[in-house]
This record gives C-alpha cells, sequence and structure tokens, in this order.
C-alpha cells in the first residue's frame, strides 16, 4: 500500500471522528493485511493530536485467522475517552449518530508500571507484577462507519481499532487469585440482561490477551507503560446501541456501573 493510500485513509477517519460526521463507504482501498492496516492506524494516531491512554484487544473471527496470521487485533484508546468510576456511578459512551456504536463487557487491566520483556519475553508472572489492578469495566465501540464490523479485521484496525472509549469501573475484588470462571459479568441495557459472561470467555483470560498485546505492540516500537489501560476483550457479546439507551455492567466482586450512551459532538464543542 503506497503512503499516500495510507495517509488518505487515516485522514478520512480522523477527520469523520473529529467532526463527528458518518462515513458512509471505507475511505479508499482497504488494506489487504494486518500490516498495511497498522500503517493506517498508526498515523491515524499521529494525526489525532492526542496522546495514546491505552489500548483495546479483541478476538479475530475463527475464520480468518489463518489467512490473516492472527488471531486477535488491537486498537488504541486515546487520551480523554478514559471515563474512570472507581466506586461505581454513571459514564457518558459518546458514539457516532449514523456510524457503529456498541457496548462490550470488559475486564479492564490498569498498568503501574511499564512493562518491558524478561529475558525476550512476556511471562504471565511479569504481566501480573506490573498491573495495579484488574476492574469491571466497558468498550465504547464506535466508528463514523457503520459497515466498519462487518468489513472485517483490516477495516476494524484502520479506524482506531473501532474504539471510542473505555469505562473503567471498580477494581474486581480477590482477582489475582482468582478462578477466571468465578470473575462473571453482563451487560443490561434499559434494564434487560443483553449478555452474559466470565473472563474465561477471553482466549486465555484477561493474561493472555495482555500477554498478546505486549508482543504486539513490540513489533511496532511501542510497549505497554505505566498508567495504560486495556480493553481485554469482550464477555457478553457485542451489543449496538443508539444515544439515548441506557446500559448497566454488573461484574462479581465490583460495584454495578451505568452507562449513558450520548451522541459525539465536534472536537472543540
Amino acid at each position: 500500500m503506497q503512503v499516500d493510500e495510507v495517509d488518505h485513509i487515516a485522514s478520512c477517519f480522523v477527520q469523520a471522528r473529529q467532526s463527528a460526521s458518518k462515513l458512509d463507504a471505507f475511505p479508499g482501498i482497504q488494506p489487504s493485511t494486518l500490516k498495511d492496516a497498522y500503517r493506517v492506524q498508526e498515523r491515524a494516531i499521529a494525526l489525532n493530536g492526542s496522546a495514546v491512554a491505552g489500548w483495546k484487544v479483541a478476538g479475530i473471527r475463527p475464520d480468518l485467522r489463518e489467512g490473516l496470521g492472527a488471531n486477535r487485533l488491537a486498537g488504541p484508546i486515546m487520551a480523554g475517552n478514559v471515563h474512570r468510576l472507581p466506586n461505581g456511578g454513571t459514564a457518558p459512551a459518546r458514539v457516532f449518530v449514523g456510524g457503529f456504536a456498541a457496548l462490550e463487557a470488559e475486564f479492564v487491566a490498569v498498568f503501574e508500571r511499564d512493562l518491558l520483556p524478561i529475558d525476550g519475553k512476556f511471562l504471565p508472572e511479569a504481566i501480573m507484577a506490573a498491573l495495579s489492578g484488574l476492574h469491571a469495566g466497558s468498550e465504547i465501540a464506535s466508528s463514523p462507519l457503520a459497515t466498519l464490523n462487518d468489513l472485517g479485521p483490516t477495516a476494524i484496525i484502520s479506524d482506531h481499532g473501532n474504539n471510542a472509549g473505555a469505562v473503567v469501573g471498580p477494581e474486581i475484588a480477590g482477582w489475582r487469585n482468582a478462578n477466571l470462571s468465578s470473575l462473571t459479568s453482563r451487560m443490561l441495557i434499559h434494564d434487560k440482561v443483553v449478555g452474559e459472561g466470565s473472563a474465561a470467555n477471553v482466549m486465555g483470560g484477561p493474561i493472555g490477551a495482555l500477554q498478546f498485546l505486549a508482543e504486539h505492540l513490540m513489533t511496532r516500537g511501542r510497549y505497554l507503560r505505566a498508567g495504560d489501560v486495556v480493553l481485554t476483550g469482550m464477555t457478553t457479546g457485542v451489543h449496538q446501541v443508539t444515544p439515548g439507551d441506557q446500559a448497566r455492567i454488573e461484574f462479581s466482586g465490583a460495584t454495578a456501573c451505568e452507562i449513558e450512551v450520548v451522541a459525539a459532538v465536534p472536537a472543540g464543542l
């Protein structure tokens, strides 16, 4: 993929996000490889003008993994899009009207210190030691392009990993020594349960997701830093929403959190 095509795709997504306007189609030629898709993502990060506050991890559909050479993907969480509810409460979920919008109940890792490889490897013990906590939370998944998820992983990666923010709720009690299947989660929308799951629904659990992310970022000259928040993967499904929806996330060992879905507005307003 040529540099000007990478720049065009990244620019279109960033401009649409900053103006809170929708896109009717993928801007340009969709990348055919993960390598090119991450080139677009890196360019979008540079054009965005905000710092990276963390990352999201998501699984790639099983039927696409062999062809793409990966079973997960990653995207940035930009500064200003992290909503912290250490004691519960309500957070806004700003989504793009006319685009794609969903909420996902996820376990969120928060790093206390930088994570660097030990003897060239990111060992589970080192990952655990670098964390300050594992929290109840939710991904705010939204893109100006309504068909982004349907277009597949290279499209998703190209637009910030389809991320528009993270809700970081209370720390999960006893998470360091817990059995993954005991760490349960569920999502409610308008007081109706729309999905239930547990940390075991994520491949390799949250630590497996973090190991993938650490190894992946190293190939991009990046690493997980103190203060980073990481959405480790959906546990109850992808729940599409629209402005006006009221959601609730409930995790075992943590106070519940409310999420109010609102329309994104242009940057600076």
